[in-house]
């Protein structure tokens, strides 16, 4: 693994041993997450399959800077973070967004070249608002721990309660806290930006290809909501079993991968 800053932005990187497939991963993480949330399976994975592939810490994320402004953030800062990783690329890579990180995917495809895209358990097109009534009312507990760590900062306040959330039943219970553990704030101003916010406007039936994965087990974003974003740019959703909102981190991650994978390989990439 290597890890580099450009712009600002941490980027960490696997590489194949041998020749690399000819499209590059970029990798996009999710609210209060980083580059590491993919450094833990799906870099190195990917790279030991070919690929050369890269995570980006958005902007008050991970190693990267603007971590005192963070509740100043907007979507677009972190759209025009991941543009100005894609475009220092020497080509155009797929883009892996998770939850929040692909709904910035869904903002980078309307204004980059990218060679394709996955969304991942991903804040559907027209925002948050559907989905966080939803885990309001099927899990308040829950609700009210991710609502008082954007309002106030600090740990989660009953890692147990989000590990229910996050991870599916089979997660083990300590390694679930540790993940946990490396969770940071998120910006108050993108959480809003992803409630206020509409993509409705943006034409997503892009000539790339697009994936839409989601999690039979993810209660912040049910899979419902992953049906609703798979019809809005035109494609069939795969829905994972025994899997939770944190795909990558899950038990079953490989699972998500391989989809992934076969994905890549059925369209050429």
């Amino acid at each position: 693994m290597t890890r580099r800053i450009e712009a600002g932005l941490e980027i960490l990187s696997h590489r194949p041993a041998g020749r690399a497939a000819p499209t590059p991963l970029l990798f996009v993480h999710g609210a209060f997450a980083g580059a590491w949330c993919w450094d833990a399976y799906f870099l190195p994975w990917f790279a030991e399959r070919g690929y050369a592939a890269h995570a980006v810490s958005l902007r008050g994320h991970g190693g990267s800077y603007g971590q005192d402004t963070i509740h100043g953030w907007s979507i677009q800062d972190y759209t025009d973070d991941v543009v100005t990783v894609l475009q220092s690329m020497e080509r155009p890579p797929v883009l892996i967004g998770h939850s929040m990180g692909g709904f910035v995917v869904q903002h980078c495809l309307a204004e980059a070249e990218a060679a394709g895209a996955v969304l991942m358990a991903s804040v559907p097109p027209n925002g948050l608002a559907g989905p966080s009534l939803s885990l309001a009312v099927w899990n308040p507990s829950a609700a009210f721990n991710i609502g008082s760590v954007q309002a106030m900062g600090g740990d989660w306040g009953s890692p147990s309660v989000m590990q229910d959330a996050l991870f599916s039943t089979h997660m083990h219970r300590q390694t679930a806290f540790e993940f946990l553990a490396k969770m940071g704030p998120e910006s108050t101003r993108a959480m809003m930006d992803m409630f206020a916010g509409d993509l409705s406007e943006i034409d997503m039936r892009m000539s790339v290809p697009i994936q839409v994965l989601g999690a039979a087990d993810d209660e912040l974003i049910p899979s419902a909501f992953v049906r609703a974003t798979a019809r809005r740019v035109g494609v069939e959703p795969h829905v994972l079993d025994d899997m939770g909102h944190l795909m990558m981190l899950d038990t079953g991650w490989a699972h998500a991968a391989e989809s992934l994978l076969d994905w890549l390989h059925r369209n050429g990439l």
